[in-house]
Protein backbone atom coordinates (compact mmCIF):
# COMPACT_ATOMS: atom_id res chain seq x y z
CA UNK A 1 0.00 0.00 0.00
CA UNK A 2 1.11 2.92 -0.78
CA UNK A 3 2.38 5.44 2.07
CA UNK A 4 2.68 8.66 0.43
CA UNK A 5 -0.43 10.27 0.60
CA UNK A 6 -0.58 9.68 4.94
CA UNK A 7 2.82 10.89 5.38
CA UNK A 8 1.87 14.03 3.36
CA UNK A 9 -1.31 14.37 5.50
CA UNK A 10 0.50 13.29 8.46
CA UNK A 11 3.37 16.33 7.36
CA UNK A 12 0.88 19.08 6.40
CA UNK A 13 -1.09 18.62 10.31
CA UNK A 14 2.28 19.12 12.16
CA UNK A 15 2.91 21.86 10.21
CA UNK A 16 -0.32 23.35 10.82
CA UNK A 17 -0.45 22.47 14.75
CA UNK A 18 3.39 23.93 15.13
CA UNK A 19 3.29 27.28 14.91
CA UNK A 20 0.67 27.55 17.89
CA UNK A 21 3.47 25.39 20.10
CA UNK A 22 6.17 27.50 19.28
CA UNK A 23 7.54 29.47 21.55
CA UNK A 24 8.76 33.26 21.02
CA UNK A 25 11.91 34.48 21.20
CA UNK A 26 13.99 34.62 24.13
CA UNK A 27 14.34 37.46 26.18
CA UNK A 28 16.12 38.35 29.43
CA UNK A 29 14.26 41.62 31.81
CA UNK A 30 15.18 43.11 34.70
CA UNK A 31 12.87 44.12 37.38
CA UNK A 32 12.34 45.93 40.65
CA UNK A 33 9.47 46.90 42.72
CA UNK A 34 10.40 50.02 44.21
CA UNK A 35 13.16 52.80 42.11
CA UNK A 36 13.32 54.54 44.68
CA UNK A 37 14.21 53.00 48.63
CA UNK A 38 14.77 54.51 52.06
CA UNK A 39 17.82 53.67 54.13
CA UNK A 40 17.42 50.86 55.90
CA UNK A 41 14.76 49.06 54.39
CA UNK A 42 14.49 46.12 51.47
CA UNK A 43 13.50 45.75 47.95
CA UNK A 44 13.02 43.20 45.58
CA UNK A 45 14.88 42.58 42.38
CA UNK A 46 14.17 39.81 39.50
CA UNK A 47 15.93 38.56 36.58
CA UNK A 48 13.40 36.63 34.17
CA UNK A 49 13.96 34.85 31.18
CA UNK A 50 11.20 34.69 28.94
CA UNK A 51 10.64 31.72 26.26
CA UNK A 52 13.81 30.41 26.64
CA UNK A 53 16.00 27.68 28.10
CA UNK A 54 18.89 29.44 30.03
CA UNK A 55 22.26 27.77 31.60
CA UNK A 56 25.95 30.18 33.46
CA UNK A 57 23.57 32.91 34.71
CA UNK A 58 25.61 35.67 36.06
CA UNK A 59 24.18 37.83 38.23
CA UNK A 60 25.52 41.49 38.95
CA UNK A 61 27.77 42.25 41.91
CA UNK A 62 25.65 44.15 44.23
CA UNK A 63 28.64 45.89 45.37
CA UNK A 64 26.60 48.83 47.02
CA UNK A 65 23.82 46.68 48.27
CA UNK A 66 23.52 43.63 50.77
CA UNK A 67 22.12 40.32 49.38
CA UNK A 68 19.28 39.92 52.20
CA UNK A 69 18.15 36.67 50.36
CA UNK A 70 18.57 34.93 46.70
CA UNK A 71 18.95 34.17 44.53
CA UNK A 72 15.92 32.35 44.87
CA UNK A 73 14.77 30.96 41.72
CA UNK A 74 10.75 30.85 40.56
CA UNK A 75 9.82 28.90 36.65
CA UNK A 76 6.41 29.12 35.40
CA UNK A 77 4.92 27.88 31.72
CA UNK A 78 1.28 29.00 30.42
CA UNK A 79 -0.29 28.49 27.34
CA UNK A 80 -2.99 31.01 25.91
CA UNK A 81 -4.47 30.27 22.42
CA UNK A 82 -1.93 27.66 21.81
CA UNK A 83 0.65 30.29 22.25
CA UNK A 84 3.37 28.94 24.98
CA UNK A 85 5.26 31.42 27.49
CA UNK A 86 7.96 30.54 29.53
CA UNK A 87 9.38 32.17 32.72
CA UNK A 88 12.65 31.48 34.59
CA UNK A 89 13.38 34.13 37.26
CA UNK A 90 16.42 34.37 39.98
CA UNK A 91 14.93 36.54 42.45
CA UNK A 92 16.91 38.68 45.38
CA UNK A 93 15.87 40.77 48.02
CA UNK A 94 18.47 43.66 48.85
CA UNK A 95 19.23 46.35 51.13
CA UNK A 96 21.24 49.59 50.44
CA UNK A 97 24.31 50.49 52.49
CA UNK A 98 24.35 54.20 52.09
CA UNK A 99 21.88 57.03 50.70
CA UNK A 100 22.45 57.85 46.95
CA UNK A 101 21.65 57.01 43.56
CA UNK A 102 23.02 53.51 42.93
CA UNK A 103 23.43 51.32 39.48
CA UNK A 104 22.53 47.45 39.42
CA UNK A 105 24.74 46.85 36.47
CA UNK A 106 23.30 43.60 34.07
CA UNK A 107 22.82 40.47 34.69
CA UNK A 108 23.70 37.56 31.69
CA UNK A 109 22.94 34.30 31.18
CA UNK A 110 23.38 31.70 28.05
CA UNK A 111 20.60 30.47 25.72
CA UNK A 112 21.88 28.42 23.09
CA UNK A 113 25.24 29.87 21.82
CA UNK A 114 23.61 33.57 22.49
CA UNK A 115 24.33 35.61 25.55
CA UNK A 116 21.63 37.74 27.10
CA UNK A 117 21.76 41.01 29.13
CA UNK A 118 19.38 42.53 31.18
CA UNK A 119 19.43 46.45 31.08
CA UNK A 120 20.93 48.11 33.94
CA UNK A 121 18.77 49.79 37.00
CA UNK A 122 19.16 52.46 38.65
CA UNK A 123 17.90 53.06 42.38
CA UNK A 124 18.10 55.75 44.56
CA UNK A 125 18.14 55.23 48.40
CA UNK A 126 16.61 58.42 50.47
CA UNK A 127 16.44 59.34 54.11
CA UNK A 128 12.82 58.34 55.78
CA UNK A 129 10.81 60.83 57.56
CA UNK A 130 10.60 60.22 61.42
CA UNK A 131 7.51 61.17 63.25
CA UNK A 132 3.92 59.02 63.49
CA UNK A 133 1.92 59.41 60.23
CA UNK A 134 -1.60 60.62 60.33
CA UNK A 135 -4.51 58.60 59.21
CA UNK A 136 -4.73 60.11 55.99
CA UNK A 137 -1.43 59.74 54.83
CA UNK A 138 -1.64 56.12 55.97
CA UNK A 139 -4.23 54.97 52.84
CA UNK A 140 -5.09 57.49 50.29
CA UNK A 141 -5.76 57.33 46.55
CA UNK A 142 -4.35 59.62 44.00
CA UNK A 143 -5.20 60.01 40.35
CA UNK A 144 -2.55 60.41 38.25
CA UNK A 145 -2.19 61.46 34.24
CA UNK A 146 -0.05 60.74 31.84
CA UNK A 147 -0.20 64.55 30.66
CA UNK A 148 -2.27 67.14 31.83
CA UNK A 149 -1.42 69.14 28.36
CA UNK A 150 -2.64 67.87 25.12
CA UNK A 151 -4.18 68.45 21.51
CA UNK A 152 -7.63 67.71 21.03
CA UNK A 153 -7.81 64.27 20.13
CA UNK A 154 -4.76 62.85 21.44
CA UNK A 155 -4.92 59.85 23.88
CA UNK A 156 -4.54 60.82 28.12
CA UNK A 157 -3.78 58.26 30.04
CA UNK A 158 -5.34 58.21 33.69
CA UNK A 159 -4.54 56.58 36.48
CA UNK A 160 -6.16 56.00 39.64
CA UNK A 161 -3.84 54.65 42.51
CA UNK A 162 -3.77 53.55 46.28
CA UNK A 163 -1.26 54.38 48.40
CA UNK A 164 -1.05 52.30 51.76
CA UNK A 165 1.49 51.33 54.81
CA UNK A 166 -1.52 49.82 56.45
CA UNK A 167 -3.04 46.11 55.60
CA UNK A 168 -5.67 46.89 53.21
CA UNK A 169 -8.53 44.39 52.92
CA UNK A 170 -11.05 45.84 49.95
CA UNK A 171 -12.32 49.09 48.45
CA UNK A 172 -15.02 49.64 46.88
CA UNK A 173 -15.72 53.03 44.00
CA UNK A 174 -18.25 54.63 44.88
CA UNK A 175 -18.45 57.44 42.52
CA UNK A 176 -16.34 58.19 39.23
CA UNK A 177 -15.84 61.85 37.27
CA UNK A 178 -17.83 61.69 34.04
CA UNK A 179 -15.07 63.07 31.83
CA UNK A 180 -16.96 66.12 30.70
CA UNK A 181 -15.32 66.82 27.39
CA UNK A 182 -13.61 63.36 27.02
CA UNK A 183 -14.62 60.24 24.76
CA UNK A 184 -13.61 57.79 27.92
CA UNK A 185 -12.59 53.98 27.50
CA UNK A 186 -12.03 51.85 30.19
CA UNK A 187 -8.64 49.93 30.50
CA UNK A 188 -8.91 45.95 31.51
CA UNK A 189 -4.97 45.53 30.65
CA UNK A 190 -3.16 47.34 32.95
CA UNK A 191 -0.42 46.42 35.23
CA UNK A 192 -2.44 45.80 38.47
CA UNK A 193 0.90 44.13 40.45
CA UNK A 194 1.97 46.00 43.63
CA UNK A 195 4.70 48.20 43.87
CA UNK A 196 6.56 50.28 46.00
CA UNK A 197 7.15 54.43 46.22
CA UNK A 198 8.49 56.42 47.84
CA UNK A 199 6.33 60.07 49.03
CA UNK A 200 7.95 62.73 51.51
CA UNK A 201 9.89 59.84 53.08
CA UNK A 202 7.26 57.36 53.54
CA UNK A 203 7.90 54.27 51.65
CA UNK A 204 4.24 53.32 50.50
CA UNK A 205 2.77 49.83 48.94
CA UNK A 206 0.93 50.95 45.28
CA UNK A 207 -1.49 49.24 43.42
CA UNK A 208 -3.47 50.78 40.44
CA UNK A 209 -6.89 50.39 40.92
CA UNK A 210 -8.95 51.27 37.79
CA UNK A 211 -7.12 53.25 34.17
CA UNK A 212 -9.02 54.68 31.98
CA UNK A 213 -7.76 56.32 28.10
CA UNK A 214 -8.84 59.98 27.50
CA UNK A 215 -9.45 61.54 24.49
CA UNK A 216 -10.12 65.46 24.72
CA UNK A 217 -12.96 66.45 22.11
CA UNK A 218 -13.20 70.13 22.91
CA UNK A 219 -10.39 72.99 23.73
CA UNK A 220 -9.48 74.91 26.51
CA UNK A 221 -9.23 73.78 30.30
CA UNK A 222 -11.39 70.42 31.14
CA UNK A 223 -11.49 68.98 34.47
CA UNK A 224 -11.83 65.93 35.94
CA UNK A 225 -13.72 65.97 38.94
CA UNK A 226 -12.46 63.46 41.82
CA UNK A 227 -13.34 59.76 42.30
CA UNK A 228 -15.00 58.69 45.47
CA UNK A 229 -14.15 55.67 47.17
CA UNK A 230 -14.38 53.50 50.20
CA UNK A 231 -11.65 51.52 51.50
CA UNK A 232 -11.38 48.88 54.47
CA UNK A 233 -8.35 48.57 56.29
CA UNK A 234 -7.79 46.03 59.35
CA UNK A 235 -8.46 47.94 62.65
CA UNK A 236 -5.63 48.40 65.01
CA UNK A 237 -4.49 44.98 67.39
CA UNK A 238 -7.36 42.93 65.45
CA UNK A 239 -5.25 40.02 64.13
CA UNK A 240 -4.41 39.06 60.89
CA UNK A 241 -5.41 35.71 61.00
CA UNK A 242 -8.97 34.71 60.49
CA UNK A 243 -10.72 32.13 63.16
CA UNK A 244 -13.28 29.60 62.41
CA UNK A 245 -16.24 31.69 63.65
CA UNK A 246 -15.59 35.48 63.40
CA UNK A 247 -14.11 37.08 60.59
CA UNK A 248 -11.33 40.03 61.14
CA UNK A 249 -12.49 43.47 62.41
CA UNK A 250 -12.10 46.29 59.49
CA UNK A 251 -12.90 50.05 59.09
CA UNK A 252 -14.19 51.55 56.22
CA UNK A 253 -12.49 54.98 55.72
CA UNK A 254 -13.81 57.18 53.34
CA UNK A 255 -11.45 58.37 50.76
CA UNK A 256 -11.10 60.36 46.99
CA UNK A 257 -8.81 61.63 44.95
CA UNK A 258 -8.48 65.65 43.80
CA UNK A 259 -9.83 67.26 41.26
CA UNK A 260 -7.29 67.33 37.91
CA UNK A 261 -7.10 70.01 35.21
CA UNK A 262 -6.24 68.87 31.20
CA UNK A 263 -5.08 72.19 29.13
CA UNK A 264 -6.51 70.93 25.43
CA UNK A 265 -4.46 73.08 22.79
CA UNK A 266 -5.83 73.16 19.33
CA UNK A 267 -3.94 71.80 15.76
CA UNK A 268 -1.71 73.84 14.00
CA UNK A 269 -3.00 75.80 10.90
CA UNK A 270 -0.62 74.20 8.38
CA UNK A 271 -2.59 71.21 7.51
CA UNK A 272 -2.22 69.16 4.77
CA UNK A 273 -4.80 69.09 2.23
CA UNK A 274 -5.63 65.56 3.02
CA UNK A 275 -5.33 66.16 6.54
CA UNK A 276 -9.16 64.02 8.08
CA UNK A 277 -8.99 64.72 12.05
CA UNK A 278 -5.89 61.81 12.93
CA UNK A 279 -3.92 63.19 16.15
CA UNK A 280 -1.48 60.61 17.39
CA UNK A 281 1.11 57.96 15.61
CA UNK A 282 -0.64 56.02 13.13
CA UNK A 283 0.17 53.34 10.37
CA UNK A 284 -1.80 53.09 7.16
CA UNK A 285 -2.35 50.28 4.90
CA UNK A 286 -4.01 50.20 1.66
CA UNK A 287 -5.72 47.18 -0.80
CA UNK A 288 -7.11 47.91 -4.18
CA UNK A 289 -8.69 45.65 -6.80
CA UNK A 290 -8.65 45.06 -9.30
CA UNK A 291 -5.95 47.20 -11.05
CA UNK A 292 -6.92 46.02 -14.31
CA UNK A 293 -10.67 46.83 -15.48
CA UNK A 294 -12.77 48.16 -18.04
CA UNK A 295 -15.41 51.51 -18.04
CA UNK A 296 -17.88 48.77 -16.98
CA UNK A 297 -16.24 48.24 -13.77
CA UNK A 298 -16.03 49.16 -10.10
CA UNK A 299 -12.70 48.99 -8.17
CA UNK A 300 -12.84 48.84 -4.70
CA UNK A 301 -10.12 50.09 -2.68
CA UNK A 302 -9.69 49.46 1.06
CA UNK A 303 -7.69 52.02 3.17
CA UNK A 304 -6.72 50.72 7.24
CA UNK A 305 -5.60 52.98 9.11
CA UNK A 306 -4.21 51.75 12.84
CA UNK A 307 -3.50 54.32 15.55
CA UNK A 308 -3.43 55.33 19.35
CA UNK A 309 -5.29 58.52 18.73
CA UNK A 310 -9.38 58.86 18.24
CA UNK A 311 -10.47 57.40 15.02
CA UNK A 312 -14.24 58.60 15.66
CA UNK A 313 -12.97 61.31 15.07
CA UNK A 314 -10.89 60.87 11.50
CA UNK A 315 -12.94 61.23 8.09
CA UNK A 316 -12.22 59.19 4.78
CA UNK A 317 -9.36 60.95 3.28
CA UNK A 318 -9.31 62.47 -0.12
CA UNK A 319 -7.81 60.41 -3.00
CA UNK A 320 -7.07 63.53 -5.63
CA UNK A 321 -8.16 61.34 -8.24
CA UNK A 322 -8.46 62.68 -11.74
CA UNK A 323 -12.38 63.09 -12.75
CA UNK A 324 -12.38 60.56 -15.48
CA UNK A 325 -12.76 58.40 -12.40
CA UNK A 326 -15.74 58.97 -10.56
CA UNK A 327 -15.45 58.27 -6.34
CA UNK A 328 -18.23 57.26 -4.63
CA UNK A 329 -18.82 58.55 -0.93
CA UNK A 330 -16.34 55.97 1.32
CA UNK A 331 -18.24 53.73 3.37
CA UNK A 332 -17.18 52.88 7.04
CA UNK A 333 -15.99 49.18 6.71
CA UNK A 334 -14.72 48.61 10.32
CA UNK A 335 -14.17 50.70 13.40
CA UNK A 336 -12.39 48.96 16.61
CA UNK A 337 -10.60 49.84 19.66
CA UNK A 338 -8.30 47.22 21.55
CA UNK A 339 -5.39 47.31 23.86
CA UNK A 340 -2.26 46.82 23.29
CA UNK A 341 -0.04 47.35 25.95
CA UNK A 342 -0.15 50.33 28.23
CA UNK A 343 -2.82 52.54 25.61
CA UNK A 344 -5.45 51.84 23.39
CA UNK A 345 -4.94 51.13 20.09
CA UNK A 346 -7.92 51.76 17.19
CA UNK A 347 -8.57 50.78 13.76
CA UNK A 348 -10.70 52.42 11.15
CA UNK A 349 -10.95 50.78 8.10
CA UNK A 350 -12.92 52.79 5.18
CA UNK A 351 -14.09 51.09 1.74
CA UNK A 352 -13.87 53.15 -1.47
CA UNK A 353 -15.71 52.77 -4.77
CA UNK A 354 -14.25 53.86 -7.87
CA UNK A 355 -15.85 53.67 -11.32
CA UNK A 356 -13.58 54.88 -14.28
CA UNK A 357 -15.41 56.58 -16.76
CA UNK A 358 -13.19 56.55 -19.52
CA UNK A 359 -10.03 54.34 -20.82
CA UNK A 360 -6.76 54.89 -20.30
CA UNK A 361 -3.79 54.39 -18.28
CA UNK A 362 -3.89 55.84 -14.80
CA UNK A 363 -1.88 56.03 -11.54
CA UNK A 364 -1.92 57.76 -8.14
CA UNK A 365 -0.62 56.80 -4.51
CA UNK A 366 -2.96 57.09 -1.68
CA UNK A 367 -2.51 59.43 1.12
CA UNK A 368 -3.31 59.91 4.95
CA UNK A 369 -1.73 62.64 7.10
CA UNK A 370 -2.41 62.87 10.80
CA UNK A 371 -0.22 64.84 13.62
CA UNK A 372 1.90 64.08 15.81
CA UNK A 373 2.01 65.32 19.31
CA UNK A 374 5.24 63.73 19.95
CA UNK A 375 7.17 66.17 17.03
CA UNK A 376 4.09 68.61 17.08
CA UNK A 377 3.99 68.79 13.24
CA UNK A 378 1.93 67.03 10.39
CA UNK A 379 2.70 63.69 8.96
CA UNK A 380 1.63 62.30 5.80
CA UNK A 381 2.02 58.56 5.00
CA UNK A 382 1.73 57.64 1.20
CA UNK A 383 1.47 53.97 0.27
CA UNK A 384 2.72 52.76 -3.34
CA UNK A 385 1.56 54.15 -6.55
CA UNK A 386 -1.02 51.95 -8.36
CA UNK A 387 -1.17 51.66 -11.94
CA UNK A 388 -4.79 51.32 -13.30
CA UNK A 389 -5.28 49.69 -16.68
CA UNK A 390 -8.76 50.50 -17.77
CA UNK A 391 -10.27 49.10 -20.97
CA UNK A 392 -13.20 50.24 -22.96
CA UNK A 393 -16.54 48.33 -22.03
CA UNK A 394 -19.70 47.72 -23.33
CA UNK A 395 -21.80 50.10 -21.79
CA UNK A 396 -23.38 46.70 -20.18
CA UNK A 397 -22.10 46.67 -16.13
CA UNK A 398 -21.58 50.14 -16.05
CA UNK A 399 -25.22 50.77 -15.37
CA UNK A 400 -26.20 48.26 -12.83
CA UNK A 401 -23.26 49.31 -10.86
CA UNK A 402 -24.60 52.88 -10.99
CA UNK A 403 -27.82 51.48 -10.22
CA UNK A 404 -26.98 50.26 -6.99
CA UNK A 405 -24.94 53.20 -6.01
CA UNK A 406 -26.82 56.32 -7.07
CA UNK A 407 -30.57 57.22 -6.39
CA UNK A 408 -32.71 57.35 -9.09
CA UNK A 409 -34.12 60.56 -10.31
CA UNK A 410 -37.42 58.91 -11.09
CA UNK A 411 -39.76 56.07 -9.93
CA UNK A 412 -40.73 53.61 -12.38
CA UNK A 413 -44.43 52.52 -13.24
CA UNK A 414 -46.26 50.58 -10.82
CA UNK A 415 -46.44 46.84 -11.87
CA UNK A 416 -50.10 45.57 -11.98
CA UNK A 417 -51.37 41.63 -11.60
CA UNK A 418 -48.49 40.68 -9.20
CA UNK A 419 -49.31 38.55 -5.93
CA UNK A 420 -46.53 39.06 -3.16
CA UNK A 421 -46.34 36.21 -0.86
CA UNK A 422 -44.46 36.33 2.47
CA UNK A 423 -41.27 33.96 2.22
CA UNK A 424 -41.20 31.55 4.93
CA UNK A 425 -37.60 30.23 6.05
CA UNK A 426 -37.35 26.40 5.79
CA UNK A 427 -38.10 24.18 9.20
CA UNK A 428 -35.23 22.25 8.78
CA UNK A 429 -32.34 24.05 10.15
CA UNK A 430 -34.27 26.47 11.90
CA UNK A 431 -33.98 27.51 15.39
CA UNK A 432 -37.14 25.62 15.96
CA UNK A 433 -35.89 22.53 14.58
CA UNK A 434 -32.83 22.34 16.89
CA UNK A 435 -34.20 23.66 20.06
CA UNK A 436 -36.74 20.38 19.16
CA UNK A 437 -34.23 18.44 18.79
CA UNK A 438 -32.02 19.22 21.72
CA UNK A 439 -34.72 19.00 24.09
CA UNK A 440 -34.75 14.88 24.94
CA UNK A 441 -31.02 15.59 25.89
CA UNK A 442 -32.30 18.32 28.29
CA UNK A 443 -34.62 16.56 29.83
CA UNK A 444 -32.12 12.91 30.03
CA UNK A 445 -28.78 15.61 31.54
CA UNK A 446 -31.51 17.31 33.98
CA UNK A 447 -33.12 13.85 35.61
CA UNK A 448 -29.34 12.52 36.07
CA UNK A 449 -28.25 16.00 38.12
CA UNK A 450 -31.51 15.42 39.84
CA UNK A 451 -31.06 12.13 40.34
CA UNK A 452 -27.11 12.86 41.35
CA UNK A 453 -28.46 15.38 43.82
CA UNK A 454 -30.57 12.93 45.49
CA UNK A 455 -27.84 10.53 45.96
CA UNK A 456 -25.36 13.27 47.29
CA UNK A 457 -27.92 14.13 49.72
CA UNK A 458 -28.64 10.37 50.97
CA UNK A 459 -25.16 9.76 51.46
CA UNK A 460 -24.42 12.87 53.52
CA UNK A 461 -22.96 11.95 56.71
CA UNK A 462 -25.47 12.32 59.59
CA UNK A 463 -22.58 13.70 61.79
CA UNK A 464 -21.04 15.93 59.70
CA UNK A 465 -24.35 17.34 59.14
CA UNK A 466 -25.12 17.42 62.83
CA UNK A 467 -21.35 18.78 63.32
CA UNK A 468 -21.90 22.04 59.80
CA UNK A 469 -25.47 22.73 62.11
CA UNK A 470 -23.79 23.01 65.65
CA UNK A 471 -21.28 25.07 64.05
CA UNK A 472 -23.91 27.56 62.66
CA UNK A 473 -26.03 27.44 66.00
CA UNK A 474 -22.71 28.78 68.09
CA UNK A 475 -21.95 31.36 65.82
CA UNK A 476 -25.51 32.72 66.12
CA UNK A 477 -25.27 32.29 69.69
CA UNK A 478 -22.10 33.97 70.35
CA UNK A 479 -23.12 37.43 67.63
CA UNK A 480 -26.41 37.09 69.98
CA UNK A 481 -24.14 37.26 73.43
CA UNK A 482 -21.97 40.25 71.66
CA UNK A 483 -25.53 42.31 71.20
CA UNK A 484 -26.48 41.21 75.07
CA UNK A 485 -22.78 42.40 76.19
CA UNK A 486 -23.57 45.61 74.58
CA UNK A 487 -26.80 46.17 76.28
CA UNK A 488 -25.76 45.05 79.12
CA UNK A 489 -28.45 42.33 79.57
CA UNK A 490 -26.35 39.65 81.62
CA UNK A 491 -29.15 37.02 81.97
CA UNK A 492 -29.69 36.66 78.21
CA UNK A 493 -25.65 37.45 77.82
CA UNK A 494 -24.90 34.14 79.93
CA UNK A 495 -28.04 31.78 78.77
CA UNK A 496 -26.62 32.62 75.44
CA UNK A 497 -22.83 31.65 76.35
CA UNK A 498 -24.37 28.53 78.11
CA UNK A 499 -26.45 27.07 75.09
CA UNK A 500 -23.03 27.99 72.92
CA UNK A 501 -20.73 26.14 75.04
CA UNK A 502 -22.93 23.09 75.38
CA UNK A 503 -24.39 22.83 72.49
CA UNK A 504 -21.38 22.63 70.60
CA UNK A 505 -19.05 20.74 72.85
CA UNK A 506 -21.82 18.01 72.90
CA UNK A 507 -22.35 17.73 69.25
CA UNK A 508 -18.28 18.26 68.42
CA UNK A 509 -17.27 15.44 71.00
CA UNK A 510 -20.46 13.46 70.70
CA UNK A 511 -21.58 13.89 74.64
CA UNK A 512 -25.15 13.41 75.77
CA UNK A 513 -27.01 15.93 77.13
CA UNK A 514 -27.66 13.59 80.28
CA UNK A 515 -23.73 14.14 80.87
CA UNK A 516 -24.30 17.49 80.49
CA UNK A 517 -23.22 18.33 84.34
CA UNK A 518 -19.96 19.17 85.60
CA UNK A 519 -18.28 16.76 86.55
CA UNK A 520 -20.00 14.34 84.14
CA UNK A 521 -18.45 16.98 81.25
CA UNK A 522 -15.01 16.80 82.88
CA UNK A 523 -14.91 13.48 83.36
CA UNK A 524 -15.89 12.66 79.79
CA UNK A 525 -13.53 15.54 78.18
CA UNK A 526 -10.61 13.71 80.37
CA UNK A 527 -11.38 10.38 78.09
CA UNK A 528 -11.34 12.32 75.21
CA UNK A 529 -7.97 13.40 76.24
CA UNK A 530 -8.25 16.59 75.79
CA UNK A 531 -5.87 19.61 77.49
CA UNK A 532 -6.49 19.86 80.92
CA UNK A 533 -6.09 23.74 80.47
CA UNK A 534 -9.05 23.68 78.02
CA UNK A 535 -11.24 21.37 80.12
CA UNK A 536 -10.60 23.78 82.82
CA UNK A 537 -11.66 26.66 81.13
CA UNK A 538 -14.55 24.82 79.71
CA UNK A 539 -16.01 24.07 83.66
CA UNK A 540 -15.11 27.96 84.67
CA UNK A 541 -17.43 28.73 81.53
CA UNK A 542 -19.88 26.38 82.47
CA UNK A 543 -19.68 27.12 85.80
CA UNK A 544 -19.75 30.94 85.41
CA UNK A 545 -22.92 30.45 83.12
CA UNK A 546 -25.11 28.61 86.13
CA UNK A 547 -24.17 31.14 89.13
CA UNK A 548 -25.06 33.89 86.54
CA UNK A 549 -28.74 32.06 85.41
CA UNK A 550 -29.33 30.66 88.82
CA UNK A 551 -28.22 32.41 91.64
CA UNK A 552 -28.06 35.77 90.50
CA UNK A 553 -23.91 36.31 90.45
CA UNK A 554 -23.77 38.09 87.30
CA UNK A 555 -20.60 40.37 86.70
CA UNK A 556 -20.21 43.76 85.04
CA UNK A 557 -19.23 44.48 81.53
CA UNK A 558 -15.77 44.02 81.82
CA UNK A 559 -16.51 40.51 83.31
CA UNK A 560 -19.23 39.75 80.68
CA UNK A 561 -16.18 40.83 77.83
CA UNK A 562 -14.01 38.52 79.57
CA UNK A 563 -16.08 35.30 79.42
CA UNK A 564 -17.16 36.15 75.48
CA UNK A 565 -13.62 36.03 74.66
CA UNK A 566 -12.55 33.16 76.58
CA UNK A 567 -15.56 31.13 75.32
CA UNK A 568 -14.75 32.58 71.88
CA UNK A 569 -11.07 30.71 72.22
CA UNK A 570 -12.31 27.81 74.17
CA UNK A 571 -14.48 27.08 70.98
CA UNK A 572 -11.62 27.79 68.50
CA UNK A 573 -9.20 25.28 69.83
CA UNK A 574 -11.70 22.84 70.23
CA UNK A 575 -12.91 23.21 66.41
CA UNK A 576 -9.47 23.13 65.13
CA UNK A 577 -9.67 19.29 66.92
CA UNK A 578 -11.07 16.21 64.70
CA UNK A 579 -14.12 15.29 65.10
CA UNK A 580 -15.14 12.29 67.45
CA UNK A 581 -16.36 9.62 64.91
Amino acid sequence: MNRLPYRLLLTALLLCLMPGFLLAQARFEARTDSRQVLQGSYFDVSFTLFDGNGSNFRPPSFSDFIVVSGPNRSLSTTMINGQVTREASYNYTLQPRALGTFTITPATIQVGKQQLSTEPLSIEVVEGRDGELSDNEKVFIKAELSTDEAYIGQQITLQYKIYTTVDLKGYNILEEAEYRGFYAVDMRRYDGRRSREIVDGVSYTTKVLKQVALYPQQTGTLTIDPLQAQLSVLKEGSSRSRSFFFNQEVRRIPASTEALTVSVKPLPDNAPADFSGAVGQYEMEVKLTPTKATTDDAISMLMILEGNGDVMRIQPPELGLPSSIEVYDPQVVSEDNFELGPEIVGRKVFEYLLLPKEPGQFEFAPSFSYFSPDSTKYVTLSSKTYQLDIRPGDGSTSASVRTQVEEPDALAPLKTGLELYEEQPPFFGSALFWGLAALPFLLFGAALGFRQIRRQRANTDPAAKRLREAQQQARQRLSNARGHLQRGDSRAFYDEISKATLGYIGDKLRIPRSAMSQEGLRTRLQELQLPEELIKRVIDIVRESEMALFAGKAGGKEEMQRTLERTEAAITQIEQRPATP
